[in-house]
């Protein structure tokens, strides 16, 4: 389910929930066949059916869209992200069928630039902690990202930031940030010292191939039957 959290859920014209209805369903692939099942709690859920066989193909296309901003499954993000900041909306959470959020998306409020493509929003980066700067109230966190980038980010609060700095290249962390974020080559990026770290979580360190390992030992699970699930996986990723 696609809920839109808000204060005045009845403000949403009728054909622009069409809209919200027709993107959910690019985000969740057409190639899964879902199904619209209705509108809950006056438009601010939108249900959606996937068939049973199809579900874990949805799942890993929200993964792709966490993973890959400038991915198939990213724009579609972007996109709601963007209806999500006309509409005043600041946050959507995608839900299973018990309720547990896999996916939330953030109405992004765009700046006017004409030299450069900005948006302020709150989102995450994943990457390895390479060093923090500065003793007073406003630390300088250095990042080192997936795609090789060096990340510069602001730590006002003393005990997250010892907390961070614990990881000091010690494997991969996903920090949750706010603030001005720039387009690049590489897709968007947080702006150097215009982020704020809000929250960080260490992430695990295990192989592919192992969780695909896993995966396949679950019975009646579509891994199980893929001959080729590395392949699979960097076609759904976009790496083909």
């Amino acid at each position: 389910m696609l809920r839109m959290l808000r204060r005045d859920p009845d403000a949403i014209p009728m054909e622009r929930i069409g809209e919200y209805i027709r993107e959910f369903a690019g985000l969740l692939g057409a190639e899964n066949s879902p199904v619209f099942k209705g509108v809950k709690k006056a438009s601010t859920g939108l249900r959606a059916f996937v068939p049973e066989d199809r579900v874990q193909y949805s799942r890993a296309r929200m993964a792709e869209a966490r993973l890959n901003p400038e991915g198939k499954a990213g724009r579609y993000c972007r996109k709601l992200e963007s209806m999500l900041a006309e509409d005043a909306i600041a946050e959507t959470q995608i839900l299973d069928e018990a309720g547990n959020v896999l996916h939330a998306l953030f109405g992004a409020r765009a700046i006017a630039d004409d030299k450069a493509n900005r948006l302020t929003q709150e989102a995450t980066v994943d990457g390895v902690v390479t060093g923090l700067v500065g003793a007073d109230d406003t630390m300088h966190l250095h990042l080192r990202d997936h795609f090789d980038r060096d990340l510069r980010l602001v730590v006002r609060d003393e005990a997250l930031a010892r907390a961070i700095l614990s990881r000091f290249r010690d494997g991969a962390v996903r920090l949750r940030v706010r603030g001005s974020w720039v387009r690049t080559d590489q897709g968007w990026a947080p702006e150097v010292n215009r982020c704020t770290v809000l929250g960080y979580q260490v992430l695990e360190d295990v192989p592919v191939g192992a969780v695909f390992a896993d995966l396949a030992a679950v019975e009646d699970n579509g891994w199980r039957e893929t001959a080729d699930p590395m392949s699979l996986w960097e076609t759904i990723r976009g790496l083909h």
